[in-house]
């Protein structure tokens, strides 16, 4: 496989395991002293966007058949499968947490000194006053949505990383002793 389809995976996969395990810390009791949930999206989209891109591009324009992938994916060794299905699950698992523990507070805000969130229930949309301990609980929900949902879309960049170089390293191999056996000169030949 050629180093760049390596790098592009080792750089996804990292990020996606550093943004996962952050959204798997604020499911514990406490405050993490990570910055607001917008600072976190806009860092998120400036990672996952030309990760996940290039990912796309390469697979989509690979030129290779695809039902390639499952062999492909098959054919990448047993720990680097495990690391990816991990990194999936875990965002999969977050991302069903995160869904089913939102509630209808978002935006978590410190104006003038109050504790404001944003209402989404039905009838009474709006932002609302609430005490110190809403606040962090829906500051932590907040972040966590923003790491959770990257870290698995860079889960999937490095997947798709990773099958489309071994899918094309088969492909240079298989091209390699093509030209290896056109080449060489035919035995036997003919007597007169």
């Amino acid at each position: 496989m050629r180093t760049s389809f390596k790098v592009h995976a080792v750089l996804a996969g990292g990020a996606s395991a550093l943004m996962l395990l952050a959204a798997g810390l604020t499911l514990l009791p406490g405050s993490l002293p990570l910055p607001s949930p917008r600072l976190l999206a806009l860092l998120a989209g400036a990672t996952v966007l030309p990760l996940l891109g290039w990912a796309f591009v390469r697979g989509l324009f690979g030129g290779f058949d695809r039902t390639a992938q499952w062999p492909a994916f098959r054919c990448l060794p047993g720990p680097t499968q495990l690391a990816l299905v991990a990194l999936l699950g875990a965002g999969v698992v977050l991302c069903v947490l995160d869904g089913g523990a939102s509630g209808s507070r978002q935006n978590a805000e410190v104006r003038d000194g109050r504790y404001v969130v944003f209402e989404t229930t039905p009838g009474r949309r709006g932002t609302v006053e609430v005490d110190r301990r809403e606040y962090e609980a829906v500051r932590e929900a907040d972040q966590r949505g923003a790491l959770t949902i990257p870290g698995t879309m860079l889960a999937g960049a490095a997947l798709i990383a990773l099958v489309t170089g071994e899918v094309r390293r088969a492909d240079d191999e298989a091209v390699k002793a093509v030209s290896t056996t056109s080449a060489a000169p035919a035995s036997g030949g003919t007597r007169n």
